[in-house]
């Protein structure tokens, strides 16, 4: 039997991504694909992505139980993840929870220190339905 998230251990992503305008569908086409792989075999308890087709950006947004689901949606999607890059850069990412070394050190080699900020937890819940 799998443990019971707990918000203290939850880690939230959100990533802004500037995204190639004369390549928008198929970046577009390779975000479809990826949340439909996570959707299916990843282990994020939530994703959501947003488009600002006027501004080029895309906000992604990902809530993990916690250190060891993003470890191993990295090892599970990164296929996926290498397809929507090749269409995007980040822009920005905003790490709230408390990650592992692993996780913070895995984020800032992808993204760089300049774009990263990491906020820890103060209270909070969910409902997982």
């Amino acid at each position: 039997m799998s443990e019971t998230p707990r918000p203290e251990h939850a880690i939230l992503l959100r990533n802004t991504m500037a995204f190639d305008r004369d390549h928008a569908d198929e970046f577009k086409h390779a975000i479809h694909d990826a949340v439909r792989f996570a959707q299916e075999n990843a282990p994020q308890l939530m994703v959501q992505v947003f488009i600002d087709a006027d501004q080029a950006l895309c906000y992604s947004f990902q809530l993990y139980k916690d250190s060891d689901a993003i470890l191993r949606h990295w090892e599970v999607s990164d296929p996926h993840i290498a397809a929507v890059m090749k269409h995007c850069v980040v822009k920005r990412m905003e790490v709230y929870g408390s990650p592992s070394e692993a996780v913070r050190n895995g984020i800032l080699a992808a993204v760089g220190s300049d774009k990263v900020t990491f906020t820890p937890e103060l209270v909070g819940y969910y409902h997982l339905r």
